[in-house]
């Protein structure tokens, strides 16, 4: 009977193994956008070789009280790549656009450092958002490759 557990057991920890095999690997361009007052998440796992710089753009609306904010987690480690928060009228992570608008719109282009063949959760959570609404997203191309233009792809 302590056999059967046992094997069982190993089993188990194959399938839940081979689970975490199947998030998706990405190559090129991967965003969260809403024009809600929601929590999204999205994981996904970088293709490669070794570490690299990958760049990331964040950008959004809100109307006044209202905020943005965006998170990358290293899914194994559990542990925060990135994490900022855009708020209405902060100068100091964006442009002040409230006497055309009445409201506030922030935009960051930035480059951090990743991992290749890592998993990684992002987040997006957003309140008082306006229209457009507010996301981002990062260029995932392989890890560890010089970076593709568009007009390079061949499909």
């Amino acid at each position: 009977m302590k056999k059967h557990l046992l094997i069982i057991a190993i089993l188990l920890s194959f399938i839940v193994r081979c689970d975490k095999d199947r998030t998706e690997v990405v190559t090129e361009w991967i965003g969260i956008e809403t024009k809600k007052n929601v929590a999204l998440e999205k994981t996904f796992k970088t293709a490669g070789k070794g570490s690299g710089p990958v760049t990331w753009w964040a950008g959004g609306y809100t109307w006044e009280g209202g905020f943005f904010a965006v998170e990358l987690i290293d899914v194994k480690n559990e542990k925060t790549i990135l994490k900022k928060v855009y708020a209405y009228g902060d100068t100091t992570s964006g442009n002040d656009e409230k006497p055309r608008f009445q409201w506030w719109h922030s935009e960051e282009k930035n480059r951090i450092l990743l991992t290749a063949n890592r998993v990684y959760k992002m987040k997006l959570q957003t309140w008082n958002i306006a229209q457009p609404g507010a996301g981002w997203g990062l260029w995932l191309y392989e890890i560890g490759s010089p970076p593709r233009r568009h007009e390079d792809r061949r499909e």
